[in-house]
């Protein structure tokens, strides 16, 4: 009797980790729904100059060591400086003795050196999280 119990009780508890961590499982389900509400969001509010930008957003769904894990990425070599900003920065030439040439207010303009005030953050990703994560009923902790 104790190992039919023993039996039922593994079994169970195969059942449980299939439902929680399977990759059809309710949990890995949700989690899967949630992430591509979250890249949805993301791609439509997404800034758009060439559309590079926003076509470049990928989403992943897994468990690891049987935690279930979600994300929405965009490795875009630009993306972190659109969605973080860019604070004052200098730019200068690729080549050393080169120069910078560059249009404003219809001039052309050659230059060795331009102080740039920056750029202003567009936290579309972030935005997006926690607008889809708030409504599906996750709290959000920033570390």
């Amino acid at each position: 009797m104790a190992v039919r119990v023993n039996t039922r009780l593994d079994l169970f508890a195969g059942e449980m980790r299939q439902l929680l961590t399977g990759s059809t499982g309710q949990v890995v389900s949700f989690i899967r729904s949630v992430t591509r509400k979250v890249r949805t969001r993301a791609v439509l509010t997404c800034p758009v100059d060439t559309g590079r930008l926003r076509s470049a957003h990928r989403e992943e769904v897994g468990v690891r060591a049987g935690h279930v894990y979600g994300f929405v990425e965009n490795e875009v070599e630009y993306a972190a400086a659109v969605h973080d900003g860019t604070g004052v920065h200098l730019i200068r030439p690729r080549r050393a003795g080169g120069m910078l040439r560059f249009e404003t207010g219809g001039q052309v303009v050659f230059t060795s050196l331009v102080r740039h005030p920056g750029t202003r953050p567009q936290p579309w990703l972030r935005e997006a999280m926690e607008d889809v994560a708030g409504r599906e009923g996750f709290r959000l902790v920033r570390r």
